[in-house]
């Protein structure tokens, strides 16, 4: 039987920013002309790199593993990171701390979390290699802070596998606000890039890799009941 996660975030964005999560945490759109049809006929956000981004309530989370997954579209900018997700300041590394980005220049995505101190950032290669450069696709990161290995899924399929974390990470559970498409506000904008069906998830415990894979799978094709 797969694992029924629990639901921090589910942003659709179809035309808004309601929470579908059932936890009513509806995120705020910053910017203009956001909205924008993907090629199947459904809406998701646009981001210009001017000032678009989405800021969520504050809110405290439990648990040890951390599942993001969205559909996404991003071209490689050689000047500014892409921001997919963020979670209290870089820099001041907080136990709340995380941080979601395509590297500059590069087709490398970037995933930092907090420590006991400082952060540390995985480096995932090659996650936007052609074909998947300015294509739809969908990304999955897991997080397990207890057993210290981060796993991403591209299109439903194991991707990367970091194995056993060099320092001891610490799970998020500050109450804290989550940027979508910016690092705060203020920088770190994606640049000319797409984002659908954002959702954050707490487990208790790491499900077994075959369910992870089905389960990721599933919410590629749109079946996951949450939805």
């Amino acid at each position: 039987m797969l694992w029924s996660p629990n639901t921090q975030l589910h942003y659709p964005f179809q035309n808004t920013a309601l929470d579908y999560s059932g936890n009513a945490r509806n995120g705020t759109v910053n910017g203009s002309g956001v909205y924008a049809t993907k090629p199947n006929g459904g809406r998701c956000l646009y981001f210009d790199g001017t000032g678009d981004y989405v800021t969520t309530p504050s809110f405290t989370m439990s648990g040890a593993v951390l599942v993001l997954t969205m559909n996404i579209r991003c071209a490689k900018n050689a000047a500014d990171y892409q921001m997919l997700c963020g979670r209290a300041p870089q820099g001041s590394f907080p136990v709340g701390y995380i941080w979601c980005y395509r590297v500059r220049n590069s087709n490398n995505l970037a995933w930092e979390y907090a420590r006991t101190t400082g952060a540390t950032a995985l480096i995932i290669p090659s996650l936007f290699d052609a074909p998947f450069d300015d294509a739809w696709f969908h990304l999955m990161i897991v997080c397990d802070y207890a057993g210290k290995i981060t796993y991403v899924y591209r299109q439903g399929i194991l991707f990367y596998t970091s194995g056993t974390m060099l320092a001891t990470p610490v799970f998020p559970s500050t109450d804290q606000i989550i940027y979508i498409g910016s690092g705060n506000g203020t920088n770190y904008y994606i640049k000319s890039g797409y984002l659908a069906n954002v959702q954050l998830w707490t487990l208790a415990t790491m499900p077994a890799a075959a369910q992870m894979l089905a389960n990721a799978k599933r919410i590629m094709l749109g079946f996951n009941p949450i939805w």
